[in-house]
Order: C-alpha cells, then sequence, then structure tokens
C-alpha cells in the first residue's frame, strides 16, 4: 500500500511540474537566419506585430501570474514590423527604407525573483538589460490623430513612480538627459472604427 502511495505522490508530482513548465525555446543565438514571425508564434512565443499584439496573450498572462507569485519566470517575445500602407510615408522616405522591412526582433524576457533581465540580439552582438519594476500602465494616446483610441502597456523601468506620460515625454523631448531609460516590452491597442493589425494563425 505504501508503495502505491508513494507511486502515486511521485506522478502526481510530475504532472504538476508538467503543468507548471513553460515551453521550451532554442537559444537566441541558434536561431536561424531566415527565422519567421510565423516560426515566432508556431514555438509559442508572445508576438506583436507593428507594435500591437496578436498572438500569446495567454502566455503573457501565464508569465504575470508566476511573477505576481513571486517564483522566477521566462517569455519571448517577438516583435514584427511591416510597411502597411506606403501612402503614409513620403515617397523619398519609402524608398529609403522599404528594403528594410518586414523586420523581426525577438527578446527574451526574465524574472530571476527580485529583478527583470531582458536579453536579444543586436548585428551579432548580445544585448543584455536589467530593470527593477515591470510597471502597467493604460489610458488614452495624446494624439488625436493616433488610429487607436487606447492602450495597455507593460513597461520595465527603475523607478516605480513613473507614469507614461513622464516617459513619452522623455522620448519626445529634443533636451539632453530628458529620455527616461525604459522597455516597453507588452502593448494592445484598441484601434478606431473597426481598424485592427490580424493575427497570423499558427500551423
Amino acid at each position: 500500500m505504501k508503495k502505491i502511495l508513494t507511486l502515486f505522490m511521485i506522478l502526481s508530482l510530475a504532472l504538476t511540474m508538467s503543468a507548471c513548465s513553460t515551453a521550451s525555446h532554442r537559444a537566441l543565438d541558434k536561431l536561424p537566419a531566415d527565422y519567421s514571425y510565423e516560426d515566432a508564434i508556431a514555438d509559442g512565443s508572445v508576438t506583436f506585430k507593428n507594435g500591437d499584439v496578436t498572438n500569446g496573450e495567454s502566455i503573457w498572462q501565464e508569465f504575470l501570474d508566476t511573477v505576481d507569485s513571486g517564483k522566477n519566470a521566462t517569455v519571448r517575445l517577438a516583435y514584427y514590423y511591416t510597411i502597411e500602407d506606403p501612402s503614409r510615408y513620403a515617397p523619398e522616405l519609402y524608398e529609403e527604407v522599404k528594403d528594410d522591412y518586414p523586420m523581426l526582433f525577438i527578446k527574451d524576457l526574465t524574472f530571476d525573483g527580485s529583478e527583470y533581465v531582458t536579453e536579444s540580439y543586436e548585428d551579432g552582438k548580445l544585448i543584455t538589460n536589467t530593470y527593477k519594476y515591470l510597471m502597467k500602465y493604460e489610458g488614452a494616446p495624446r494624439s488625436e490623430t493616433a488610429l487607436y483610441y487606447s492602450y495597455l502597456y507593460y513597461v520595465l523601468v527603475n523607478d516605480n513612480t513613473l507614469t507614461w506620460d513622464e516617459i513619452e515625454r522623455g522620448m519626445l523631448s529634443s533636451q539632453f538627459g530628458a529620455y527616461i531609460p525604459h522597455d516597453l516590452v507588452y502593448s494592445d491597442l484598441e484601434y478606431k472604427s473597426g481598424l485592427t493589425i490580424s493575427p497570423m494563425p499558427a500551423e
């Protein structure tokens, strides 16, 4: 009877650990040169297209829940950018940048129990940044010409008293030293007049 009970406990523990584990990913430096937006979705990344989340909202929520419990957690983020409407660019600018798109950036975000670490590669070089806080910001855009009427942002910062308006003003300011170090890692936008960025279905 004791052997059966012990076996049951081991199986239960194994199932629990399996349920709590996150999808495994290839190391950032092992991703192939032709790694695509569709690949990122298939691999279980949280994906964004032109600044708006398209897939993986439940994965992100699982990451947040794990962080809230104080446990270590890692999530992979994939940012995909395209030129969807050439008419929104000056012709000279469009000709200059069109060959650079589409772009795909992959980033790993890790919470080690006390702080947040991001890792990504730029021009073959590993870029690592550390932040103390992951802040949630919600609101309406400052510009009336914005294509969306509300935003939900998660932003890495080192000062938890900052507002999004302060961060945004720092980005737009031409004054030296006005920029506030931060990393906008998650964005969910509500578009005007039914405008949306369609998610790419996973194969």
